[in-house]
Parts: C-alpha cells; sequence; structure tokens
C-alpha cells in the first residue's frame, strides 16, 4: 500500500498497480508482464534496481515507452558479472540513471520518473536534474519508507515534491525486513522499534 502526501497531483499517476522487482532470475518475466499490461493501456509501473549492470538498457526501453520507473538501490546478492557491489559503484549507477530518468528525452517521451531514496543528497541531485532538464514538480516523484527520514519527507512535501509513501504489509513480512537490513543496516533499528510500540 502506498500513500501520497502531496496532492498536487494528476489521478493517472496516483492509482498504478507497482511491479516490484526481486532477485535477477525473474527480471525478464516481471518486464515482460508489465509490459504485456501497459501495452492495454492498463495503469503499471515498474521498478528498476541501481545495482545491476542491466538496468540502463531495461530503463531506455521503458523510457522508449513512455512508462513509469521506480528506481531502487536494490537489495539483492549477486556477482560483479551481473551487478555494481560496492556502495560507490552503486551510487555512482544510481545517479546516472537518474540523469536518464530525468532526460529532455524522457519528459517527451511522457515517462514517469520515481525516485525511490532516503539519502537526501541523492533527492537533491534529482531536483536539480529535473530543473536543468525542464521538468515541473508534478512530472516525477520521490518514494521513501513510512517512518524512515519522515522529517524529510516533509519538508518535500511542503516544498511542493511530490511523496510517495511506501508501507509494507502482509504476512511474508519477515523476508522484506531482513532485505531492507541488509540494504541498510541501519534499518534495524527501525524494525526493532517498530517491533516494540
Amino acid at each position: 500500500m502506498k500513500s501520497q502526501m502531496n496532492n498536487q497531483s494528476s489521478p493517472d499517476h496516483l492509482a498504478v498497480l507497482m511491479f516490484d522487482m526481486e532477485d535477477a532470475s525473474v527480471i525478464d518475466d516481471t518486464i515482460a508482464l508489465h509490459d504485456g499490461l501497459a501495452d492495454q493501456n492498463l495503469p503499471v509501473a515498474l521498478t528498476l534496481q541501481a545495482y545491476l549492470k542491466r538496468s540502463e538498457a531495461d530503463l531506455k526501453r521503458q523510457i522508449e515507452r513512455g512508462a513509469k520507473v521506480r528506481l531502487v538501490k536494490g537489495a539483492f546478492v549477486a556477482g560483479d558479472d551481473i551487478a555494481f557491489t560496492t556502495r560507490t559503484e552503486i551510487k555512482a549507477n544510481s545517479r546516472h540513471l537518474i540523469d536518464l530518468m530525468l532526460s529532455v528525452e524522457a519528459r517527451e517521451t511522457g515517462f514517469y520518473p520515481i525516485i525511490a531514496t532516503h539519502d537526501d543528497h541523492v533527492q537533491a541531485y534529482a531536483i536539480e536534474k529535473a530543473q536543468q532538464n525542464g521538468w515541473r514538480s508534478d512530472q516525477y516523484e520521490f518514494e521513501m519508507l513510512l517512518g524512515v527520514r519522515t522529517d524529510v519527507a516533509e519538508r518535500m512535501a511542503a516544498d511542493g515534491f511530490r511523496v510517495r509513501l511506501y508501507i509494507p504489509f502482509g504476512t511474508d513480512w519477515w523476508p522484506y525486513a531482513i532485505r531492507r537490513i541488509g540494504e541498510n543496516p541501519a534499518n534495524a533499528v527501525l524494525l526493532a522499534r517498530s517491533l516494540v510500540l
């Protein structure tokens, strides 16, 4: 379930079925399912992972389609044959993919960027890139986990940016939580707090 903090929005970007992305073994099937539904004009969006080397090519195809894409860092273990494995490499690729997502060419195709990060430096980079390339603040959005860096999310929403809050729920929450901790060990504190309160 996702909740949007900012009410300045057009309905076509609010209610979408977001395809999450699991490990590398299911990427092709996930993209094929997304594309098939998008070809039927159904409201869908696709998640791509910055740590994977293939994501640039996948993103370029989605930009050509004028799709909606959420960029995440990625939380699965993969070898250096298919993935960037250091924090520096992943951050550099994230910025490269943001450059593509917020390019003039992407805007002209009707592409809709969703940047999922709690890193305010990456958020600031995306905002600067969007402004350089003529994107309005209602033409892209940021996604954050509910309860993580709430002050940042509230400030961005108050400044007129779209902020969607990601709220995981369901019976399979433990594997999800472990992946979030693997992605950022500081998330262990958030998880412990939520279990106690």
